[in-house]
């Protein structure tokens, strides 16, 4: 049985590709202050069988935003086959976009689990280049709205695009990554300087709670302007910096927009349960520059 649904894009960080945790020494900043050409035809044999008919996507499967607009992600799902395909898309948000890799990783939230998948070229795309990747899991033909990211990596550089399914008769596709007042940044500390560049370091929301999620988030700015070549990784340790407790994960760059300046985020960490106070570990490397980390110590509810 398939589902027709309509689908839209949403940033919120959960289960995210892992990285090693960065290197180097501590700096903590002062005391808290508040603050397809279009759509490919489907081949014989294609996987081409979208969740819904009513996407945004080409494929009529939920976009996702990869590296600020650079590329986009188009998820989509077969209950019956328990099979996810993802394209890779261009800025455009129809055209395919090849990359040099031989898989994606796919992250769902509900249920818990993730997918590794491979790729599986279009027509003619060679020479190691894909724009379709595929992949099978039993969980994948529960009748439902998926959420959870999708991972990979282009020429080194991690990228990570949050998507959430939406229910029948949500309508249309919102294509951006919003908070609401409860959500909104906060920035700990005073701004630090860091070889020509300006960093506020803090998270999405005004309180966090022990079991619960946090989005960490970095604004960097050289002379005013956002700096948006940069490659943030956070991480989340005790409140002595000794223990991980939530292992690093990327960012993404996100734009200035009405309601909040250029920042990254979009790399949620799990805290654990039973803890009053831990430490949001920024790892910031900036193009030419040895990689800094910094620590924010973080008050739990």
């Amino acid at each position: 049985m398939k589902t027709s649904l309509n689908l839209l894009t949403a940033f919120v960080a959960t289960s995210a590709l892992t990285f090693l945790s960065g290197c180097g020494g501590s700096e903590e900043p002062a005391p808290s202050t508040p603050a397809v050409q279009p759509a490919a035809q489907t081949e014989e044999g294609d996987h081409g069988h979208p969740h819904g008919g009513h996407g945004a996507g080409p494929h009529d499967g939920t976009l996702a935003d990869w590296g600020g607009g650079a590329y986009h992600v188009e998820f989509t799902v077969d209950h019956d086959k328990k099979e996810s395909v993802v394209y890779i898309l261009g800025s455009d948000e129809k055209t395919a976009e090849p990359i040099k890799a031989t898989m994606v990783l796919l992250s769902i939230t509900k249920p818990e689990f993730q997918v590794e998948l491979t790729a599986s070229p279009l027509e003619g795309e060679a020479d190691g280049l894909c724009s379709r990747f595929v992949g099978t899991h039993d969980s994948l033909g529960i009748v439902q709205e998926f959420a959870g990211t999708i991972s990979g990596d282009i020429d080194g550089t991690p990228y990570v695009g949050e998507f959430s399914e939406a229910a029948h008769g949500a309508g249309g596709h919102s294509h951006g990554h919003s908070h609401g007042v409860d959500d909104a940044l906060v920035w700990e500390g005073a701004p630090v300087d860091h070889v020509g560049t300006q960093l506020l370091l803090g998270h999405h929301g005004k309180t966090l709670h022990a079991g619960k999620e946090v989005e960490p988030a970095v604004s960097i700015t050289r002379d005013g302007k956002p700096v948006t070549d940069a490659k943030v990784f956070n991480s989340l340790v005790s409140a002595d910096g000794a223990t991980v407790l939530a292992k690093e994960v990327p960012t993404i760059f996100e734009p200035t927009t009405k309601d909040e300046p250029a920042h990254y985020a979009q790399g949620a960490l799990a805290i654990p349960k039973d803890v009053k106070k831990v430490a949001i570990r920024f790892r910031v490397v900036l193009a030419g520059e040895e990689p800094k980390t910094f620590d924010v110590p973080v008050s739990l509810e």
